[in-house]
């Protein structure tokens, strides 16, 4: 699928959010009140999808819920009620005979679904990270992020001791950087030779997508031993296997890279600025005067809302240390670490901040 221009991708996003305005409009407030707040029933019903599996027995087509049931061993009238439940949410879609069929959408629930979004599911809707979400009352008294006053430890001390959510969360980043990165690539000017770094990147699938659309170019995966381990696959099946070297390293104690352009995709957003600028500082000492950083991060402008970068900030309050930030204030973190701004680019979903090291 050709990948659409920036100014398209903005203009859909545009139109949607104001039919969706449009369409809130004309409700009755406190319709569309317990409309905002049955978000809590969608995630409770994913949940409960995910975690009996009821969407397999659909993956083939149409099934009642009483065949759902059956295969499953679960109850049936149940099964209808979470099912019809999931409907109003356009994960399934009913027809008037009992029939439950998978849309598009409710496909990702699946677990063998090419792009499943069920690790996901476990992740956001674990007890942990529901606690956090529940204390952010007190993150509004002191600041603090809500999952570690829910805990008791960091979002990650708590995905490295449950390998089960961890791997969800892992494989749903690749995800959304499988979506996001021809955006990305298609609208930066990327140099025709030299050498991308990709600090901490996975298995790859950023780097991969640039290293795609300019054959000329090299790359360096820069990660801990665990996502490198797994990257050589994952590289080779994309065709650069050759042409990247994988470097063990850490974002805060340093590695050793040497690259023409270093790529920060959803790094930043995970910290506060103290350590933000320790990750700065680490990659300003592996560069040479002249590269350039590519920070890849939705922007959040102080004083604008919107999905799903709005959401997302206050997900990063409510588990980690971080934020999304604006353009200025990525600018404001690279200066204090030795670099000066340079390009930021509107890929249409992620913003481009491009530092260079002086």
């Amino acid at each position: 699928m050709r990948t659409p221009p920036p100014a398209v991708v903005r203009a859909v996003q545009s139109l949607s959010g104001a039919l969706e305005r449009t369409a809130a409009a004309l409700k009755p407030p406190q319709a569309r009140f317990l409309e905002v707040s049955g978000g809590v029933a969608a995630i409770a019903l994913m949940r409960a999808a995910v975690n009996t599996r009821l969407a397999e027995p659909l993956a083939g087509g149409r099934r009642t819920a009483p065949e759902v049931a059956a295969e499953l061993g679960l109850h049936a009238d149940t099964v209808h009620r979470v099912l019809r439940g999931l409907a109003v949410f356009g994960l399934v879609r009913l027809d008037r005979r009992g029939g439950f069929t998978l849309t598009r959408t409710g496909r990702l629930l699946l677990e063998d679904s090419p792009h499943s979004m069920a690790g996901w599911v476990r992740y956001a809707t674990s007890d942990a990270v529901l606690a956090g979400w529940l204390r952010l009352p007190e993150s509004l008294a002191d600041g603090e992020p809500a999952f570690n006053a829910a805990t008791g430890t960091t979002l990650w001390a708590h995905l490295a001791a449950h390998p089960d959510e961890e791997a969800g969360f892992a494989r749903t980043m690749h995800e959304l950087t499988l979506l996001a990165a021809p955006l990305i690539v298609a609208a930066y000017p990327w140099p025709e030779h030299g050498t991308v770094c990709d600090v901490g990147g996975g298995v790859g699938a950023m780097l991969a997508a640039v290293l795609q659309a300019c054959p000329a170019l090299d790359g360096v995966l820069v990660d801990q031993a665990g996502p490198l381990a797994a990257s050589g696959e994952y590289l080779a099946g994309r065709g650069v296997a050759e042409r990247v070297r994988a470097v063990e390293g850490d974002i805060f104690t340093g590695f050793e890279a040497r690259a023409d352009v270093y790529l920060l995709k959803d790094v930043l957003h995970d910290w506060d600025d103290e350590q933000c600028s320790q990750v700065l500082r680490t990659v300003r000492a592996a560069a040479a005067t002249g590269a350039r950083v590519l920070v890849l991060e939705w922007l959040q402008e102080p004083n604008v809302a919107s999905f799903p970068v709005s959401i997302s900030d206050v997900m990063m309050l409510a588990q980690t240390e971080g934020r999304q930030r604006s353009a200025a204030e990525l600018q404001a973190l690279g200066a204090a670490a030795g670099f000066r701004a340079g390009r930021v680019i509107d890929s249409g979903v992620y913003g481009i901040v491009e530092l260079i090291a002086q």
